[in-house]
C-alpha cells in the first residue's frame, strides 16, 4: 500500500488506496463524482466517523433539503467565510460553479467580498445563516419571521442548521490538520483577506 502524504502536522492526506476501509465508500464517491480526492476528504478519511458524517450530511442536504443546491452552497460558503477557512471558501467557489450548484460569479463574490447580493432573497439567506452561526441559533421571533417573509420555510431554517453543522466539521478539521489547499483551488485563495489568518491565529494560540 502506498503511504499517504501528510500535512505539516502529520495528518495523513489519504487517497483511494491508503484510506481506511470504512472511509473507502465516501472516498470513492469523490473520485467518481469529482475525478479526484480533495485534500479535505483525504484528511477526514483518517476518521471514518468524521468523513462519513460529513459526506452523508452533504448528500442528505442535496437529496432532502428545502433549500436548493445553489442556496445550500451559498449558506456553506458564507459559514466558511465567516470562519475564515480559506480551504473551504476556495472549494465552495470552485464547486459552486459546477452545474450541480449553479452559483453565479455575482453570488460567490458577494460572499467572498462581503458585498450586498443583487437578489434580496439571497441576502436574507446569508443574514439568517450568519445569525444562526454567530448566536448559536438564538434569535428573536421577528428575525425568524424576516427569513420566512423572504420566501423560506421553517424546514429551510433547520436546513441551514445542517449546513452549519457540515461546515463545523470541515472548517474545524482543516484548522486542526492544517489542510493544504488543493492545487486546483489555490488561485481562488489569492484575494481572500484571511489567506494568512491561520498562521497568525496558530501563533497567537501558541503564545497564550
Amino acid at each position: 500500500m502506498t503511504a499517504a502524504n501528510v500535512t505539516e502536522r502529520d495528518f495523513p492526506i489519504h487517497t483511494a488506496e491508503t484510506a481506511p476501509d470504512p472511509s473507502k465508500e465516501a472516498i470513492n464517491w469523490y473520485v467518481e463524482n469529482f475525478g479526484m480526492v480533495p485534500n479535505l476528504a483525504g484528511i477526514l478519511a483518517e476518521s471514518p466517523a468524521l468523513l462519513t458524517s460529513y459526506w452523508q450530511t452533504q448528500n442528505n442536504l442535496l437529496a432532502n433539503a428545502a433549500l436548493s443546491p445553489q442556496e445550500i452552497n451559498i449558506v456553506q460558503t458564507s459559514v466558511a467565510h465567516a470562519n475564515a477557512c480559506q480551504y473551504c471558501v476556495a472549494g465552495h467557489t470552485a464547486f459552486g460553479k459546477m452545474e450541480i450548484f449553479g452559483n453565479t460569479d455575482e453570488q460567490l463574490n458577494a460572499v467572498r467580498q462581503d458585498k450586498v447580493f443583487e437578489d434580496p432573497k439571497m441576502e436574507a439567506l446569508r443574514d439568517f445563516t450568519l445569525l444562526v452561526l454567530r448566536n448559536q441559533g438564538r434569535m428573536a421571533s421577528s428575525q425568524l419571521q424576516n427569513f420566512i417573509d423572504a420566501g423560506f420555510s421553517r424546514q429551510a431554517a433547520l436546513d441551514v442548521v445542517a449546513c452549519v453543522a457540515a461546515k463545523v466539521m470541515s472548517n474545524y478539521a482543516n484548522q486542526i490538520a492544517m489542510t493544504p489547499v488543493d492545487e486546483a483551488f489555490a488561485p481562488l485563495t489569492a484575494d481572500l483577506p484571511y489567506r494568512e489568518d491561520r498562521a497568525v491565529h496558530t501563533a497567537a494560540v501558541a503564545a497564550e
